[in-house]
């Protein structure tokens, strides 16, 4: 017969949760400490898990060891399974993706105490794709892929007073500048600019073409804007390496990468390139608005023919990345999977496969990434229970941290309590 890792999980957690109420019906004494309990009040790393309707929030002060779980009342229940981002040490935002539809967003802070807290609900005309935090702002933004809708429309969001400005809206067409629309994959600040990172594609106005053809999957393109969101120029490079991705269905994130020094480092999977480009890593230069031409760090000749998926930037020109798990394979296609880590420095150009990666991975969420530690806490799920793992960039290696008891795990984030 066959053994449903997953099924069994739920029946654990029902069985526990009445262990839990017979428990409290065999003794209905409250034991009062008299408020004398502890209560964490420092940073506390906040995870979200899930089963198959809703989300639930965790807080624990400690990632490498032990278990946690949205049982016994200490998690707060959130409806649905929303994509989750972390405003700094503030605040983690629930997206919901409807595609074009509006999407409500919510986010959660912890108070003095260290509790987690809804914040307001926020109405929004567009479901999110795309964002990223550019002074004390999260610009948040949504592409259409349908010609007869040229526009890419954003929000910004204040993570502090909760403001929300906008919607403003971009022309893709004007922006893709070759008969093509642009497609947002990343957003970015840079000093006193905003990075858009897009691909091009055809959104369906050629003779019935996919949305997301294109003519030029082996162009790499950053759009320059300013922080009102007007197109100072675009940085374009032709036939070294594909778009700026990092995307998964519609959903796209990093790839656009400030350092310390001001230099822009910008990743590429070769997105639906087939092989004509590799997967790559371009440079822009600080004080430049071009690609420098003397500098290409080919990924997939470092990997041994493998493209980079998403980066994470730890520091010293330090990044982990997560990969395609087949050699070949640069798609926004959610049947492909992204199962490989590797350590790369810029710089040096230096590339070295992360070790002690689980089997049997069957998703990964948001990680949390560590820059003290040069660290970066995946949430990883198997056929056991889900598990956050961290990947130590110093000595390229995975190991085991907390366990999860949930049906799944989406995102990691780490916040300090608020006034």
């Amino acid at each position: 017969m066959k053994f449903n890792f997953k099924q069994t999980n739920r029946f654990s957690l029902a069985v526990l949760a009445l262990m839990s109420l017979a428990a409290c019906s065999d003794d209905d004494t409250v034991v009062d400490d008299g408020g004398e309990t502890p209560v964490e009040t420092g940073a506390q790393y906040l995870i979200a898990s899930t089963d198959s309707e809703n989300s639930y929030l965790n807080t624990t002060s400690d990632i490498s060891q032990g278990s946690v779980s949205p049982l016994g009342g200490t998690a707060t229940q959130v409806i649905g399974t929303p994509s989750w981002y972390f405003y700094n040490d503030i605040a983690a935002y629930s997206f919901v993706y409807n595609q074009g539809d509006p999407g409500t967003t919510q986010s959660f802070a912890l108070n003095s105490a260290g509790e987690v807290e809804a914040r307001n609900e926020i109405n929004l005309n567009v479901s999110i794709q795309s964002r990223g935090i550019v002074d004390n702002l999260m610009y948040v933004q949504y592409s259409s892929r349908n010609y007869e809708e040229p526009v890419s429309t954003f929000y910004t969001i204040n993570g502090d007073t909760q403001v929300v400005s906008g919607p403003y809206t971009i022309d893709t067409e004007a922006l893709a500048g070759n008969g093509e629309y642009a497609y947002v994959t990343d957003v970015a600040q840079w000093g006193d600019y905003v990075l858009l990172g897009f691909r091009p594609i055809k959104a369906g106005s050629d003779n019935g073409d996919s949305a997301f053809n294109s003519d030029f999957n082996d162009h790499t393109y950053v759009g320059v804007f300013n922080k009102a969101l007007e197109l100072q120029t675009v940085i374009e490079d032709e036939g070294r390496t594909g778009a700026v991705a990092g995307q998964s269905r519609s959903q796209g994130e990093t790839g656009v990468e400030p350092v310390e020094n001001g230099d822009v480092y910008v990743f590429s999977s070769a997105i639906d390139a087939e092989g004509e480009v590799p997967s790559g890593v371009l440079k822009i230069n600080n004080g430049t608005l071009a690609f420098d031409q003397d500098y290409f760090f080919d990924i997939t000749a470092a990997s041994g023919g493998y493209a980079v998926y998403r980066s994470f930037y730890v520091g010293e020109n330090t990044f982990v990345l997560q990969m395609f798990t087949e050699p070949g394979s640069g798609t926004a296609s959610s049947s492909a999977t992204r199962n490989k880590f590797a350590v790369v420095n810029v710089v040096d150009q230096t590339f070295e496969w992360v070790t002690g990666i689980p089997e049997g991975i069957t998703s990964i969420g948001a990680p949390y990434i560590d820059e003290d530690n040069n660290e970066v806490a995946f949430p990883i799920e198997t056929n056991l229970y889900p598990t956050i793992f961290i990947v130590n960039a110093d000595t390229a290696t995975m190991s085991e941290g907390i366990e999860v008891v949930a049906e799944g795990i989406s995102a990691i984030g780490k916040l300090t309590p608020q006034e």
